[in-house]
């Protein structure tokens, strides 16, 4: 793993995790708007407005699973674009969205299972589309 470290193509690994980044702007923005709020049980309050953190945090979490995948697809040997599809199907299946189910299942989140449903879909399209282009830029 760590000679696979080594081996990462870091700009591949920047443009994906922009690219992941601008989905979900996309994602929570334009597409589950105030339905992620009804999910976390807000919806009745005044939209708060975005601080730093609201921008760096989500953008430095996806970078950190863009450079696991990258490290994967290298230790791996995956170059073809089938791979990478697979390989972003395990990880956002196998890991991302049961991840994102148990985060909901939490005494806080009143609507849990909507909650994952508004996210998994992100999570999973993410991963496939950040492999895909660490495939066409490696």
């Amino acid at each position: 793993m760590i000679d696979a470290l080594a081996h990462v193509k870091w700009l591949a690994v920047f443009v994906a995790s922009i690219a992941h980044f601008v989905f979900g702007a996309v994602w929570f923005v334009g597409i589950v708007g105030t339905r992620y709020a009804d999910a976390l049980g807000i919806a009745d309050r005044p939209p708060a407005k975005p601080g730093a953190l609201f921008l760096v945090g989500p953008f430095a979490c996806s970078a950190v699973t863009v450079v696991a995948s990258a490290i994967l697809l290298r230790a791996l040997g995956i170059t073809s674009y089938g791979g990478a599809l697979g390989l972003g199907a395990l990880v956002g299946l196998g890991y991302l969205v049961p991840m994102t189910v148990n985060i909901a299942i939490n005494p806080l989140f009143p609507r849990p299972f909507y909650y994952a449903l508004l996210n998994a879909p992100f999570f999973v399209v993410g991963s496939l589309m950040a492999c895909a282009i660490l495939v066409a830029l490696s």
